[in-house]
């Protein structure tokens, strides 16, 4: 009896290991064979689909498995079209990324009872990483004659928004540093925001991403056609030719300080890559440790740079979590400035002005 009961332990734990062993295996190879659908929340050619191209031709060799990494051009709603769909209806196993919008990430706490998120907080989703901490150009049409930002706070300049969601960088200035910028909704892209500059339909840009300017228009920079007057973030980056003032440093309250440290926290998290929430945790683990190992990449990098796409101070999926726990904790009179900044947005819509 009891060589029986020793051969019948000998068996169940040789089952035991070898199940463990085939999970394992099973885990080490789901993306095997698989393919990833990345969902892009803008057109092609825009900014973050330059980035999400990018990551879908780079981060599959990192990855177990090794997968095929597919992009796909889902815009609308301000990047909501693709939150609602990862919130709803991707499939919650890994294979479903999205390359979002920054402004997603802030839609709820800038707006609150307004937003239009189907979500009250980011921290519902997996967030993978970020490709780089963004910086934003507040930027004029030479010809304006604008040379410096301490005129926009006397001359009414028009600029370009995306969205009636969009305009976030020249509605913080207007309610916080007291510029005059006249915004005019619904360009879409930026490439449209480009031919709207370029056609002098629109005097300028605010908010504009550096990366997205240094990828796509740097020949006009170059010719003296474009004007920087501010870099709009938290934190000003040195390569800007230059050297124009940061927002927070013109902030004339500790308050507005805090007020525009949570409109521009999404800066820092530039290019930002997600997975719905519910994806397996060790999956999460493994596709953030992939986009780091990749972010790392001497020849990720070289590519980045052929591409003319800037790749500087990424940010982990950890980091960008922690980043939004602090962004949703801040004090309550800062969120309240922040939200009253974008209420007072009044703004034309092309050829309709709005009264």
């Amino acid at each position: 009896m009891r060589a029986r009961a020793v051969l019948t332990s000998l068996v169940t734990a040789g089952l035991l290991t070898a199940s463990a062993l085939t999970a394992s295996a099973q885990q080490k190879d789901f993306f095997a064979g698989k393919t990833v659908d990345l969902y892009i929340t803008q057109d092609a050619g825009t900014g973050y689909d330059l980035y999400s191209r990018l990551m879908a031709d780079g981060i599959g060799k990192f990855l177990p498995g090794k997968p095929t990494i597919i992009p796909r051009n889902m815009q609308g709603a301000a990047g909501m079209r693709v939150m609602g769909f990862l919130l709803q209806v991707a499939r919650k196993d890994g294979t479903v990324w999205g390359g979002v919008d920054r402004n997603v990430a802030v839609e709820p706490i800038l707006y609150g009872k307004e937003s239009t998120a189907p979500y009250e907080n980011p921290l519902v989703f997996n967030w993978i990483g970020s490709l780089n901490t963004e910086i934003g150009v507040a930027t004029v049409w030479s010809a304006t004659g604008i040379k410096s930002w301490q005129e926009l706070l006397t001359r009414p300049t028009i600029v370009s928004m995306e969205s009636s969601r969009g305009g976030v960088a020249g509605r913080a200035l207007n309610n916080t540093l007291g510029t005059k910028f006249e915004q005019i909704c619904c360009y879409g892209s930026d490439s449209n925001q480009n031919l709207a500059l370029e056609r002098g339909e629109v005097e300028g840009r605010v908010g504009w991403s550096w990366s997205s300017l240094r990828a796509s228009n740097m020949e006009w920079l170059r010719d003296g056609k474009i004007t920087i007057l501010m870099q709009v973030g938290l934190k000003k980056n040195p390569g800007i030719p230059g050297d124009p003032p940061l927002v927070l440093d013109l902030a004339k309250t500790e308050k507005d300080r805090q007020a525009l440290k949570i409109i521009f926290a999404n800066q820092s998290m530039g290019r930002p890559f997600v997975m719905p929430g519910g994806v397996p945790p060790e999956r999460l683990a493994e596709v953030r440790k992939a986009f780091w190992e990749m972010v790392k990449d001497p020849a990720f990098l070289a590519e980045a740079e052929r591409r003319h796409l800037e790749v500087s101070d990424p940010m982990s999926g950890e980091e960008v979590q922690a980043l939004l726990k602090d962004v949703y904790s801040s004090p309550q009179e800062a969120v309240a400035a922040a939200q009253n900044a974008m209420k007072r947005g009044e703004f034309k819509m092309i050829n309709n002005p709005k009264e």
